[in-house]
């Protein structure tokens, strides 16, 4: 999620943010993605029910590009369209100037949103 948040620095979460209120799309969030000391930022992308696919490193919801001013640089990541399951989202940071094979991204329930980053 570099500029925005440093890897490998301190962040403070709200983890009361979606208590009354579901995520929405672009929402940067904090993820317990391995047990409960791995949390990765990551911002959401699709949410429950939508397509979700990428096109030579370009995202594509429901069959449309979507622009994404906060990515960069991006590698040529092609990803066959799947569709959100229910009660998940579907997460990825910014950095995508790696190979989608070396980055965490995928569908993750939404109890495993732990809140947002404060800063």
């Amino acid at each position: 999620m570099v500029p925005a948040y440093n890897n490998g620095g301190v962040n403070f979460s709200f983890t009361l943010k979606y208590l009354l209120t579901p995520p929405k799309r672009f929402d940067v969030v904090t993820v317990r993605f391995s047990g409960n000391h791995v949390m990765l930022l990551k911002r959401i992308v699709a949410l429950e029910g939508e397509t979700i696919e990428f096109k030579k490193g370009f995202l594509f919801i429901n069959g449309q590009k979507i622009d994404e001013p906060y990515v960069f640089r991006r590698q040529p990541w092609d990803l066959a369209p799947r569709i959100v399951r229910k009660d998940h989202v579907y997460v990825v940071g910014d950095n995508r100037n790696v190979p989608m094979q070396t980055h965490h991204f995928g569908q993750t329930p939404i109890n495993r949103i732990t809140g947002v980053p404060l800063w």
